[in-house]
């Protein structure tokens, strides 16, 4: 802080940047998690070199040349990490970067530290290669190794925080102990301070789902994990520390040596690969007019190697810093980028556009959603992804579909490395989520896919895909209000809310409703013997491993099942004009007949019957042991005219020696 003296004559509106001498731009650009090669001054260069056709221009490095005697480093797993080089620097000088230096690094939002770790979060702007410092002479055994940490150990990070770590934890130690969380943290202990004279600079390429298990184990997110969580380029481990060097050197930081370790355990990673690519592939699906010399061009301005071959291909090497490029698809998708998509003419089609209209499933999905969302229901949308953790919390039976989820090949993160055979597990998280806000009545649910994997394993085999719309509900059924009492949901609730679904796509006929698992209160809707839904209450050994202290009741429709069972037509019955004769029944029956098998026979054998209403319940008393009754209001209608009480009672008759004798059922009194 201190008091600026300006010159008299300026006029009032004259821009303060331009006389503090900082008018500048800075870009604060989204870059997608398939092109960690863009986290970098370097790579948006390259782009833009691409776009306006510019020379790139590489900074300027101090060579290094390897020298295994020169420093003890190993690495215990080349799955854990690829490749390390540790450079070193001899009379260094700490004091402040200079201003340059720390104006590009506060325009950033890094905060200068000092002259050694100020070049090392230059670096890693500028090429998106994290390194680390540590002060050489606090290294026990002058040595370092990467390893996973032993049972118990434990490290004081930069943040003066002790950690205790396990062997999933990747550390760089020295010849005793842990100096750092790898690709997370630095350690304490090793932190270059003002009477550092010599340096070890790192430069390494970590597994990156390691690094995500430390960095969300620890709650620790950094500049240098966010990058290894999106896999660093292995061919720039080198090169970093070369920059680095150079940094150094200029500014008078300390004197680098002519030699470094350079220790790489997977060298098949720098091999580049080869795509061949069609021209007439590129031009099929661009609708351009392109010959290969013309796509050679493009593609090299992005550093893509491109050799034309005869026939109208065209061989392309792919460097290590662009991983996301493996297929010829991929390579057409940066022809068109670079060529520009406003120089790509468009042209009008004489076809129909078959896709104008919705589907039929498209149809029904927005009817469901809707009706829904009238019923209170929230919908919301979950990744298709699921953590394997959560999978270990439902505990599916060996032999059940979804515990054999498919894997995939590269995950973003551990928690989202397998395809979800359920949409249960993302609305439980849902659930837990909102478990703060204390939201009474919380009612969610979700239209999407779920992938189940084939029985036969083969590599490659497609899984099926199925539609499943699932609901979750919670809490109060009926809020704190003075006209009805507060209560929670329950099953009575699930199964209303599940049969009004039903209702409303239409299903009609053969319902029934059968229990599960004696164990669990799982049931399964079945419609003309087909398990079209399932659901019920959630076990609380699953709700309380999500965290979870409210009961949350669930139901799983199976849509594909449902659309076999029940078509999508719509079809209307004009309404009857004629007054309904309703009746009364209090049948009573054993303790083990459901009102849903009552109910399925009275529709059967009951002619003219317009609706069938359940109104009360009662089990006990002088009813005896092992009897319940049911309380119906049948209600009767015909098309044809008024009907008298005469006929209803000669039907209600013949229905009761239906029950009678299907059920031993009787009218309660009697």
């Amino acid at each position: 802080m201190g008091i600026m003296v300006l010159d008299l004559d300026l006029k009032p509106g004259t821009p303060l940047e331009g006389l503090l001498g900082e008018e500048d731009v800075i870009l604060d650009i989204e870059i997608t998690p398939n092109r960690p090669d863009l986290l970098c001054h370097l790579g948006i260069a390259r782009e833009i070199s691409a776009i306006y056709g510019k020379t790139l221009k590489y900074p300027e490095v101090f060579e290094l040349k390897d020298d295994e005697d020169i420093f003890n480093l190993s690495i215990e797993n080349g799955e854990d990490c690829a490749r390390y080089t540790a450079a070193f620097i001899e009379n260094v000088k700490i004091a402040p970067s200079p201003e340059w230096m720390q104006k590009l690094l506060l325009s950033a939002g890094m905060k200068p530290i000092n002259n050694i770790v100020d070049v090392t979060n230059f670096v890693l702007l500028e090429l998106g290669q994290p390194l680390h410092a540590f002060d050489r002479d606090t290294l026990e055994g002058d040595s370092i190794v990467v390893r996973r940490a032993r049972k118990e150990e434990k490290i004081q990070t930069l943040d003066e925080i002790e950690r205790e770590l396990d062997e999933e934890i990747l550390v760089i130690a020295d010849a005793s102990k842990p100096i750092a969380l790898a690709g997370v943290m630095g350690g304490l202990e090793t932190e270059v301070t003002s009477s550092t004279t010599r340096v070890v600079l790192e430069s390494a390429s970590f597994n990156r789902k390691l690094i995500r298990t430390t960095s969300k184990r620890f709650k620790l997110e950094t500049e240098a994990s966010y990058r290894f969580e999106r896999e660093c380029d292995p061919g720039i481990t080198k090169l970093a520390v070369e920059r680095a060097c150079y940094l150094i050197k200029e500014i008078g930081a300390g004197d680098p040596v002519v030699v470094c370790r350079d220790l790489n355990m997977r060298p098949e990673l720098l091999k580049e690969k080869v795509i061949e690519l069609r021209v007439k592939q590129v031009n099929r699906l661009l609708g351009t007019h392109l010959d290969g010399n013309d796509v050679r061009e493009l593609l090299e301005k992005l550093e893509l190697k491109a050799d034309v071959k005869k026939g109208g291909h065209v061989r392309v090497t792919i460097p290590t810093f662009r991983r996301d490029l493996n297929e010829e698809v991929d390579l057409i998708e940066e022809i068109a980028r670079t060529y520009g998509y406003d120089n790509i003419s468009s042209e009008k089609s004489g076809r129909t556009n078959v896709f104008s209209s919705q589907s039929v499933e498209e149809k029904r999905y927005e009817e469901i959603c809707t009706f829904l969302a009238s019923r209170g229901f929230a919908e919301v949308i979950t990744t298709s992804f699921m953590d394997p953790s959560d999978l270990e919390k439902f505990g599916w039976k060996e032999d059940d579909p979804r515990n054999g989820p498919i894997k995939i090949a590269n995950p973003l993160t551990e928690a989202q490395s397998l395809l979800r055979t359920s949409l249960l597990p993302g609305l439980l998280n849902v659930v837990r989520q909102n478990s703060p806000t204390e939201v009474e009545g919380l009612k969610i649910f979700e239209i999407g896919k779920v992938f189940i994997a084939h029985n036969d394993n083969k590599l490659g085999s497609l899984p099926d895909e199925e539609v499943h719309l699932t609901a979750v509900f919670a809490r109060s059924a009926i809020p704190l209000q003075w006209i009805e009492k507060q209560r929670d949901f329950d099953f009575f609730d699930l199964k209303g809310e599940f049969e009004a679904i039903l209702e409303m796509v239409g299903v009609i006929g053969d319902i029934s409703f059968q229990r599960l698992d004696e164990n669990e209160y799982i049931f399964g809707w079945f419609v003309e013997g087909e398990k079209i839904a399932e659901g019920g209450l959630i076990p609380s050994r699953i709700t309380r491993a999500f965290d979870l202290e409210d009961r949350v009741f669930f139901f799983d429709l199976f849509i594909d099942k449902l659309e076999r069972v029940v078509p999508y037509s719509k079809s209307y019955s004009p309404i009857i004009p004629y007054p309904p004769i309703k009746r009364d029944l209090c049948i009573v029956v054993d303790e083990n007949v459901s009102f849903s098998e009552l109910e399925r026979v009275i529709r059967q054998e009951t002619k003219f019957l317009d609706s069938i209403r359940l109104f009360d319940y009662y089990r006990g008393g002088h009813l005896g042991e092992g009897k319940r009754s049911y309380t119906v209001r049948l209600s009767f209608r015909s098309e044809k005219g008024t009907m008298g009480s005469e006929e209803v009672d000669n039907i209600v008759e013949k229905l009761l020696d239906v029950l009678r004798d299907r059920f031993q059922a009787r009218l309660r009194g009697n």
